[in-house]
């Protein structure tokens, strides 16, 4: 399956991008993983969207998504350099597969690179062309991708097909012993499809050796290379999206700027646009989409099932009138077999005999005039796939020169079953996606009610920038999350009758119990201990326990004594240091259901448990944090009452990630 734009894709689909975007204001820009959508304002022209994928696709979309309500960091440095500056240029870096646009103005501008050869990537460029900003750092063998570096264009692969003359092509194949295929992507600017469509084009089988390529043959394919040239000079042409219908599960294969011969014989969809085409290809998840439009979208889906349905009951005809064709071949080999039998000989013959396809054809001509009956029934002879297309009794017949009369017959027999067994398997899908259409219409007539609520963004409150709990007895402890908000926490928030922790750990928050009348009794302190040992490198050391200690706000330093140096954020502690050994490291997570939100804290199970009726134990491991996210979301909707799961699901994975330690971790089962 066709899974990203080829450098002619993006050649192609330019002139529709930069209609759109040049001369537009950038409104706002957001990102959904490795997905970037640029929203765009003409003025007298309309919004419009521009999506690109690192690595896969770039074009016009008219899917709305809802935007996250906590955007990532590098989308929010694009935003702060591009918002409601005007895209002054959209252009392609030589024939690669590169966009760069320029946004800006004539005294100062920025250019977004969007990279879509392998995993892709995005960065953003000064007015030097210095990297400012990029979603992926990394240094290569021709170029590094780091901070401040001036920006380099990888080098270019391949002979470029635009200067490539005609009588030069046979070069391009010239001491090579692989495929066609192989050799002509590895020598031109091409992707593989494109070059097995200069293969289909030429009448060639792609996986042909090149030296046994023939002169015919190579004519052919520089024949086929003209054809895909001027097809890609001529511009998108009912671009499409085509669907596999040889399978049991049809799906799409390829979305195509203009009819490819290599896909003649499958079922496909044409569109007013090349971005409609690929925007329908990769589509957009339900949860993607804005609430307003979940109907529209329902419309659109049924719509696409319906027309599955109607592209997989022509494929059936199609198979079932191949089928018959294929037993009528058989049939009339058979009835005419000695005249078939007489071809076949004398073109062997010929071939052996060492006559070129140009003489045999002569001969063949000669023969026509002279009345010969195998000579007239002789309509067409393609060498490069080694077929001769033959006139039987009024029927067009198409034989193999490399078998005999009875081997082709047998062929087309053979072809026949293969044509009835798929059509069974087609007829088979059919039901499956009428079950899928039966399955939406129910789902629209009962909607589920994450669909219908809209969402809202959350006021944090002022200690959410830090770690933190509400202990057992109802205290508020807060934690740093780095240097930065450790100094931030002991300077600007401790107050006289606070307490201060610290694990006798490397790399431990400062903790601090905010205490407005009563002091803390020992269950809260022992809390902050299990907190300030649980956050620390004893989380990512696999440690068991640990241990902490307590002193009070003036005991506590920001100033070194005298001819000593204190490390930025650091604090020298005076006085006895009140030790809690042999705190375990282990953390609860769980959430708080507030109206509409659902609230992550995390802390010690006893302080969690108080606070909470939805939680669950989480352990150091060597598992992954990514998946373990995963893991107690999908646990904690199991939790909560069903009608309140949908907000444990609009929980940003941003959020939930914060109130977890560094490094991994997995669900302690009871």
């Amino acid at each position: 399956m066709k899974e990203t734009m080829s450098n002619t894709d993006i050649r192609l689909i330019l002139p529709e991008v930069k209609e759109a975007a040049e001369g537009s204001f950038v409104k706002n820009v957001y990102q959904y993983g490795d997905v970037f959508v640029l929203k765009l304002y003409k003025p007298a022209g309309g919004t419009s969207q521009l999506l690109f994928q690192v690595g896969h696709r770039i074009h016009l979309t008219e899917f709305r998504r809802v935007a996250p309500r906590v955007p990532p960091k590098f989308c929010t440095a694009l935003r702060k350099y591009l918002r409601e500056r005007r895209v002054l240029s959209v252009s392609q870096h030589d024939l690669d597969r590169i966009v760069v646009i320029e946004i800006g103005d004539e005294s100062s501008s920025h250019k977004l690179v969007v990279e879509l050869f392998g995993n892709g990537n995005l960065l953003l460029l000064d007015p030097n062309d210095t990297i400012f900003v990029a979603m992926r750092y990394r240094k290569m063998k021709d170029r590094d991708v780091v901070p401040k570096a001036k920006y380099e264009f990888p080098p270019r692969r391949g002979i470029d097909i635009m200067t490539l003359e005609l009588d030069s092509f046979e070069a391009v194949l010239a001491d090579s012993n692989a495929n066609v295929v192989r050799t002509l992507a590895s020598r031109l600017n091409l992707d593989a499809l494109s070059c097995e469509e200069i293969c289909a084009l030429a009448g060639v089988e792609p996986d042909t050796k090149v030296p046994t390529l023939d002169s015919q043959a190579m004519k052919d394919l520089a024949g086929g290379f003209l054809q895909f040239i001027e097809k890609f000079k001529n511009g998108v042409n009912e671009p499409r999206v085509v669907y596999d219908d040889s399978e049991v599960e049809q799906s799409s294969v390829a979305f195509l700027p203009f009819a490819f011969e290599t896909y003649s014989e499958l079922p496909g969809d044409t569109f007013a646009s090349f971005s409609q085409a690929i925007d329908s290809f990769f589509g957009v998840s339900d949860i993607e989409l804005k609430e307003e439009e979940i109907q529209d979208a329902y419309a659109k889906e049924h719509a696409r099932l319906e027309r599955i349905i109607e592209k997989q009951e022509e494929g059936i005809l199609r198979l079932e009138k191949k089928a018959e064709r294929l037993r009528a071949s058989g049939e009339i080999i058979y009835a005419n077999f000695q005249l078939v039998q007489e071809i076949l000989d004398t073109i062997s013959k010929a071939r052996a005999g060492g006559l070129s396809w140009t003489e045999i054809m002569d001969r063949v001509e000669e023969g026509r005039k002279k009345g010969i009956a195998s000579a007239i029934s002789i309509e067409r002879i393609t060498p490069s796939q080694g077929k001769i297309i033959v006139n039987l009794s009024g029927t067009q017949v198409d034989l193999d020169i490399r078998q005999n009369a009875q081997d082709n017959a047998s062929l087309a027999y053979e072809q026949a079953k293969k044509s009835e067994s798929k059509m069974t398997g087609a007829q088979k899908q059919i039901e499956k996606t009428r079950v899928k259409l039966q399955e939406l219409e129910k789902a629209k007539v009962e909607p589920k009610e994450k669909m219908t609520r809209p969402v809202r963004l959350r006021k944090k409150r002022w200690y959410e920038k830090f770690r933190w709990f509400i202990s057992s007895e109802g205290f508020l402890v807060i934690g740093g999350r780095d240097a930065k908000t450790n100094e931030r926490l002991a300077k600007r928030q401790m107050e006289p009758n606070d307490v201060f922790l610290h694990a006798s750990l490397h790399g431990a928050p400062y903790v601090i119990v905010k205490v407005v009348d009563s002091p803390p009794g020992e269950q809260t302190l022992k809390e902050a201990a299990q907190f300030a040992v649980t956050f620390s490198r004893a989380w990512q050391d696999g440690m068991s326990s640990g241990d902490a200690y307590w002193v009070n706000p003036e005991q506590v330093s920001f100033s070194p004594p005298s001819g000593e140096y204190l490390p930025s954020g650091a604090v020298m502690l005076y006085g006895t240091k009140n030790y809690i050994r042999s705190v375990p490291v282990e953390l609860a997570v769980g959430v708080i259901l507030e109206d509409e939100f659902a609230v992550p804290v995390s802390g010690p199970p006893s302080a969690i448990s108080a606070i909470s009726e939805y939680h669950l134990k989480v352990i150091p491991s060597e598992g992954k944090k990514g998946q373990l996210v995963k893991n107690i979301s999908n646990t904690l909707k199991g939790l909560v009452p069903e009608e309140k799961s949908h907000l444990v699901d609009q929980i940003p994975q941003e959020d939930m990630m914060r109130v977890l330690p560094a490094g991994g971790g997995k669900i302690k089962r009871s």
